[in-house]
């Protein structure tokens, strides 16, 4: 297995500390981020603690979690809602997580996911999600880490705002030929505004 671009460290540096939206085209691309993610956190020894909405981590954990030696592994918390269950509870369990790392996948579901029963908005009920967040990986150190799929629409609020411009960066993601491709669309600070990456294989 190897790495291209810069290393694990260049690629967690922008974004901790705060959160952000990685824009993708597809689940392919989302398995390939997913992949190299968990490759970077690997060599750092970082834990994570994943959000999996779409169970795109559990399902595909052979390949996921490859990298991942027995003790980051065992520190990793993977959680998958029960159907039916409150995702706004689910949130607030992010709080209490004591890995550097969270990952949200995806923000489509999570926006659809978020209850109307008490007559507010999904996007007042997101927006203070995710600002939520922010103050979280602030205070914390943290690297709160979201996808979204582009396929499926930039949502809009109330405010015409997309949902990926709730986080406080975003980048796009393309995987092409065992490459990751990262560019920055808002607030990191890669050099060139860029992060290339072999995506891992097994």
């Amino acid at each position: 297995m190897s790495l291209g671009g810069g290393a694990p460290q260049s690629f967690f540096g922008p974004l901790t500390g705060r959160t952000t939206t990685f824009l993708l085209e597809g689940r392919q691309a989302n398995l390939s981020f997913a992949a190299t993610l968990m490759e970077h956190a690997a060599r750092l020894r970082r834990p994570c603690a994943v959000l999996d909405l779409d169970a795109l981590y559990s399902s595909n954990s052979d390949r996921i979690f490859a990298p991942m030696d027995a003790a980051t592994a065992g520190s990793t918390l993977v959680r998958v809602p029960r159907p039916g269950s409150d995702v706004e509870l689910e949130i607030a369990g992010l709080f209490e997580a004591r890995q550097e790392v969270i990952v949200i996948d995806s923000l489509n579901s999570l926006y659809h996911l978020i209850s109307l029963e008490d007559g507010s908005p999904r996007s007042r009920k997101l927006t203070f999600a995710l600002a939520s967040l922010s103050y979280l990986a602030r205070t914390n150190g943290k690297a709160v880490i979201m996808s979204m799929y582009r396929r499926e629409g930039l949502h809009q609020s109330r405010a015409g705002r997309s949902i990926s411009s709730l986080s406080d960066a975003a980048a796009s993601v393309e995987a092409r030929e065992g490459w990751l491709d990262i560019r920055s669309e808002r607030g990191l600070g890669w050099a060139g505004g860029a992060f290339s990456s072999r995506v891992p294989s097994v």
